[in-house]
């Protein structure tokens, strides 16, 4: 039997609360390994930096290694959560909840968080 392969577009909700969750998970230890520093722009928007996404904010991302660094905004980070769910992964993330399609983010472990943020600023897997 051959195997057919379909492209699907879905619709998923993600929430300020995933955006907030996910941002923490990557501070917090998902990209402390390549990132040094991360410096919020401007006046903070919540209590802490991993707030500053959702809210239309921005943070720098300093590479620890090289005199780097990187900006990241809503937009950046909304295309890196396209990117992580569009490609093959080990980690599912997604749960239907209400009929929509939402990140269960108890499945966005550090190296989740770590891609999303990998696929917002370089298109790619550049670092782990």
């Amino acid at each position: 039997m051959d195997t057919v392969v379909l492209k699907l577009e879905l619709e998923m909700v993600a929430t300020q609360e995933d955006i907030d969750d996910i941002m923490a998970g990557a501070l917090e230890g998902g990209i402390n390994y390549w990132c040094g520093e991360d410096e919020v722009v401007g006046n903070y928007l919540g209590e802490y930096a991993s707030e500053q996404i959702s809210r239309g904010g921005q943070l720098i991302l300093h590479d620890i290694e090289e005199n780097e660094t990187y900006t990241l905004d809503r937009e950046k980070f909304m295309k890196g959560l396209k990117m992580y769910l569009e490609k093959p992964h080990p980690y599912d993330i997604l749960e239907e909840i209400d009929n929509k399609l939402r990140i269960d983010t108890c499945n966005a472990d550090d190296t989740v968080c770590d891609m999303i943020i990998q696929y917002a600023l370089f298109d790619d897997i550049v670092f782990g």
